[in-house]
């Protein structure tokens, strides 16, 4: 689930997300660092990898406000579809985010994200109100990337 509050750094909870995942433990899952002049600045998935149907999840995070509108979150989808197409062989991704999520609706249009399916009032945010679960999928080709 998407939470609408900031994410805040915690280097135990990443280390332990690392560890968890690269110790084998969830193979249909991918972690990676983000990084801005060595420092850790969020991460990005690739989940729910499905050799049969040359498929996955993309999930993004970064660390907070400060470091989004730089093209840091699009750089790291591009490395992330280039990843999933070139080391699992996904031929389509998808990815999704919360209506309200403008920034993340941006850059999935701009690197040639579908909109497919619309979940309407999907999450429950703190104050009771309720938004929607956008659902995006790309196919990735040779030269979509």
């Amino acid at each position: 689930m998407v939470s609408p509050l900031p994410f805040h750094y915690n280097r135990e909870q990443i280390s332990n997300s690392y560890r968890y995942n690269y110790g084998g433990f969830q193979k249909d899952y991918a972690h990676y660092g983000i990084y801005l002049d060595g420092i850790p600045v969020g991460s990005f998935q690739l989940k729910r990898i499905d050799p049969e149907k040359q498929s996955c999840e993309f999930g993004i995070i970064l660390q907070h406000d400060g470091y989004k509108n730089r093209g840091i979150g699009t750089e790291a989808v591009r490395i992330g579809m280039a990843i999933a197409r070139n080391d699992f062989r996904v031929k389509t991704i998808y990815g999704d985010t919360m209506g309200r999520n403008l920034r993340m609706r941006r850059v999935f249009e701009k690197l040639g994200f579908e909109n497919f399916e619309t979940v309407r009032e999907a999450f429950e945010l703190p104050d009771g109100t309720f938004d929607d679960r956008l659902v995006w999928r790309k196919q990735l080709e040779e030269d979509s990337i």
